[in-house]
């Protein structure tokens, strides 16, 4: 329903925008494949200019504008474009079909940046000594100026077995478009595309508090000596397509680790 609403809203405004002539014909209708690089190119322009600071960076733009320079550089007018949506509008499954391609490709961007960012993250980390504090990224993040829909991902590189408690500071705004958010976090030994290569922690749900910070603590122990890495998502949720937009911060990231040994020696002393 809300993929039909989101449809007709275009019609709607592409139709107010450009009088043009109605033509229902197939022979008028941009190809499929082009349509759907141009609505995933338009998604992607919607999505940055929804943020403020690059508003006052780019001053006069406007919506109708940055839609017309997508469709041309594919070699189309607004009203190629215009006659495409007159055309769908008495072929809606068609429509619904390419926009399922859309959000498709959407998403497959999406998870090949985050991998990309993960990769990225884990070779810039430097372990620390036993015990401490292993995280070394940013501890401080502000969605969705960092990022519209950032899961914000994370690598870090384990310090042996031990217990591990991650903790940060986490503020949702009411008007935040995760649906259901949560931490996600996870043990992996090398190979971590294999599912039983993963030992996942427990999923802290993520409250949305409005202007009002809540502290978020887990916990969990590594026992597998084979274990490298514990990589995640500081910012996850359950959304299956791409129209929302994150409004979040997070402050005061942390991970400690208390190793085993340091828990066996005490006991020991303990006796003596």
């Amino acid at each position: 329903m809300r993929l039909l609403l989101f449809i007709l809203s275009w019609i709607i405004l592409l139709n107010a925008c450009s009088p043009g002539d109605k033509k229902n014909r197939k022979k008028d209708v941009i190809p499929r494949e082009d349509m759907v690089h141009i609505l995933e190119d338009i998604h992607l322009v919607n999505g940055f200019f929804s943020m403020s600071y690059l508003r006052k960076i780019y001053p006069g733009t406007d919506s109708l504008s940055n839609y017309r320079d997508v469709i041309g550089k594919y070699g189309y007018t607004l009203d190629d474009f215009n006659n495409t949506i007159d055309y769908y509008t008495d072929h809606l499954n068609d429509y619904e079909t390419i926009y399922e391609e859309v959000l498709k490709d959407l998403k497959s961007m999406q998870e090949s940046r985050y991998d990309s960012e993960m990769h990225g993250m884990g070779m810039r980390m430097k372990p620390q000594g036993k015990g401490g504090n292993l995280w070394t990224m940013k501890t401080e993040w502000h969605l969705p100026r960092e990022g519209v829909r950032n899961k914000i991902p994370f690598n870090v590189e384990v310090n042996g077995r031990g217990i591990y408690t991650l903790s940060l500071r986490i503020r949702i705004g009411k008007n935040d478009g995760s649906r259901h958010p949560f931490i996600l976090a996870y043990f992996c030994r090398d190979d971590s595309t294999k599912e039983e290569n993963r030992i996942y922690w427990k999923r802290k749900k993520l409250k949305k508090t409005g202007d009002e910070y809540k502290q978020y603590i887990l916990s969990k122990e590594l026992r597998d000596s084979l274990v490298t890495h514990l990589r995640g998502y500081l910012l996850d949720d359950e959304n299956t397509d791409t129209l929302y937009i994150k409004h979040a911060d997070i402050k005061d990231i942390k991970l400690d680790i208390k190793p085993f040994y340091t828990v066996a020696a005490d006991t020991s002393s303990n006796k003596k």
